[in-house]
């Protein structure tokens, strides 16, 4: 601590140039107008002039509460406060130099940009901080299956042996990045524990200790594409609280830090670790672009931030379609992506960061939205889809969309929307029987989808020209669900055109290949007085054969199905219909099968004589409406053999 009774400045005053010219130096410092620069006499920090003008320095290092800068030759010692630190051109190097790390440290505390942060997975408060304090006592809450990692010493723990070898992929996928780190920041800002932060940092500490990025291809895990970014976002909202917190006080941990970010960027950037047409790289460009507008100052910034947008608008030109549906072909991933990007787009609203011209269209998603929800609040089971419920809290924004509040709301908020027929893209062709009112019951109308599309293999299973049929309160057609992301039997077999309510060559599956990419579509649909009708051609049942299925429905609860194949040779097609849980055979015979559930709702299944004679069978199927999920239902199975079946 250094004590002035009386203060004599010795020397003239500091000639008025503005800018001293200084070459590759990362970190300079720009000085006010008025003040006193210091020197060493002896051992004594000595005032020495004053600035009659504001001027930049180099900035070599701190010292306590000064700057040590160079001018010329000359060393001199600045108070912080009359100070800004500036930065440029800092390199990895640079950010790994122990020689820059309290410069570094000042950097990171002071960072100007990305205030307001962009978070994925957003907790209530109490579930923050419970999750948060079952951390600190080494009890990790990981969203799924098995819920629990036993973590007893952080600063010891082997994250490459000491993980359970679960069966879950989403397990270890949500541990490495950095789930936990997110619940102490969130429950950080609840009531400002420093513990949580303390427990942060010696998260990052131990991982990245673990895990250099120069190994990033020996560890599929710690380094997944979705992963990678997901833990980019989840490092800077952690730095957001960090570094004006009272726990910030190590200049080497806040050059790790600013390494790790650097080095997350690098990777993300590198064309062999991005998924290009896959909502994963979508997660990377957002990262990317998360990096390069928080930290302007890293010298890879400026190719970053063009590069992201770039690749961004490319992915959105692949998976968003004009008319705002997500093309992964999974209705769940409607809503995951539009919550997504949506947050996405207020980020870069308010810290004024630009973004792709195709983020514009993230507001037409939620219109898609509207008709692909059921009576019941869930999504059809296309794809890696489960059954939940979803609300209208789930929704940003939702007050924009009263089509849509509506839908979510069982007709109670909102304005009821005024169509009942449409296609969504090519995607998908729906029916509604009514929206509530003197309709009838809102949970009662009857829904119908049929969905086509294959434009990537991304959360694709083989149910082109599937449908989905739910009324009355329950569903009837339905599909199989997602099962979960393992590598069970239970995940493979939901994949396969067996598991789904379309018509297959008897034994295979379709053909998922790059070759079929676009050759399965909705290609029409009909709102006529009497009934409403629908149509897709799928190419992907075999080579060279062509399935055409035509929906028509009569608005009361009839629905016409009428498939075509062609097909060059002779083959046993099957046509499936796998029912709702709680639908049991009452009746059956050669061509119609009846059932009902135990409040009296039916399905009466009828074959038509078209060309050969059909043979229908009533079989078990399985629906896993939830994750982990395996409940035994019916289905219709009938099979026809021959060269071309109408």
């Amino acid at each position: 601590m250094f004590v002035w009774i009386a203060l004599f400045f010795i020397g003239s005053t500091l000639t008025p140039a503005t800018t001293v010219a200084v070459t590759n130096a990362p970190y300079q410092l720009n000085v006010r107008t008025g003040a006193v620069l210091y020197q060493f006499v002896g051992k004594t920090l000595t005032p020495k002039t004053t600035l009659k003008s504001a001027k930049t320095f180099h900035a070599v290092t701190t010292s306590g509460s000064y700057y040590r800068v160079l001018d010329s030759k000359t060393t001199w010692y600045v108070r912080k406060q009359d100070g800004t630190l500036q930065a440029t051109n800092l390199s990895r190097s640079i950010l790994s130099a122990n020689s820059y790390a309290r410069l570094t440290h000042e950097y990171m505390r002071t960072l100007p940009r990305g205030h307001t942060p962009y978070t994925y997975d957003e907790l209530k408060p109490s579930t923050a901080v419970i999750r948060a304090d079952a951390a600190l006592k080494g009890s990790w809450y990981i969203p799924s299956p098995p819920y629990e990692l036993r973590v007893p010493n952080i600063d010891t723990y082997r994250f490459d042996t000491s993980i359970p070898n679960v069966d879950s992929n989403s397990f270890k996928f949500q541990i490495h990045y950095f789930t936990t780190l997110n619940q102490l920041t969130q429950a950080y800002t609840v009531n400002g524990r420093d513990d949580y932060l303390r427990y942060g940092k010696r998260i990052i500490l131990s991982w990245t200790k673990q895990y250099p990025v120069e190994d990033y291809k020996r560890h599929p895990w710690p380094y997944h594409d979705h992963g990678t970014a997901i833990r980019t976002f989840h490092l800077l909202n952690f730095w957001n609280v960090y570094r004006t917190s009272r726990v910030n006080d190590d200049p080497a941990f806040s050059q790790l830090f600013a390494k790790t970010l650097y080095e997350h960027a690098t990777l993300l950037s590198t064309p062999s670790f991005y998924k290009p047409n896959n909502n994963h790289g979508i997660f990377q460009d957002m990262a990317l672009t998360a990096v390069a507008e928080t930290h302007p100052s890293f010298d890879r910034s400026a190719a970053w931030r063009p590069l992201a947008t770039t690749r961004l608008t490319k992915q959105l030109n692949h998976s968003l379609s004009t008319d705002g549906v997500h093309l992964e072909h999974s209705p769940f991933y409607q809503i995951y992506m539009y919550d997504t990007l949506s947050r996405f787009n207020d980020w870069a609203a308010a810290n004024r960061f630009t973004l792709s011209n195709r983020m514009r269209d993230v507001r037409d998603m939620p219109n898609a939205l509207t008709y692909m929800l059921k009576p019941n609040g869930t999504l059809p089971m296309f794809g890696d889809t489960p059954s939940l419920v979803h609300r209208p809290e789930a929704i940003p924004h939702i007050e924009r969309y009263p089509h849509l509040r509506y839908a979510m709301s069982g007709g109670t908020l909102g304005t009821a929307p005024p169509t009942r027929v449409g296609r969504l893209s090519d995607q998908y062709a729906f029916f509604r029987q009514h929206w509530g009112g003197r309709a009838g019951k809102f949970q009662d109308a009857v829904h119908v989808m049929m969905t086509a599309g294959y434009h990537s293999n991304v959360h694709k299973h083989a149910d082109d020209l599937s449908l989905d049929v739910s009324g009355y309160g329950r569903d009837f057609i339905v599909e199989s669900g997602r099962y979960a992301y393992t590598n069970r039997p239970e995940r493979q077999s939901i994949l396969h055109a067996a598991a789904h309510n379309t018509l297959h060559v008897s034994g295979k599956s379709f053909n998922l290949t790059p070759s079929n990419l676009g050759r399965s579509s909705i290609t029409s649909v009909g709102a006529a007085s009497t009934q409403w009708t629908a149509s897709g051609t799928s190419h992907l049942i075999g080579n060279g054969m062509a399935h055409t299925r035509r929906l028509a429905y009569d608005r009361d609860g009839t629905i016409l199905v009428y498939d075509r194949i062609t097909s060059p040779v002779t083959a046993s097609f099957v046509q499936r219909f796998h029912l709702g849980v709680g639908l049991n055979r009452v009746e059956s015979g050669r061509r119609y099968a009846f059932f009902k559930d135990a409040a009296g709702r039916s399905l009466h299944v009828l074959q038509l004589e078209v060309g050969a004679t059909p043979k229908l069978a009533i079989g078990s199927s399985y629906v896993s409406y939830h994750d982990y999920d395996w409940q035994r239902r019916n289905q219709v199975a009938t099979t026809k053999t021959l060269s071309m079946l109408r």
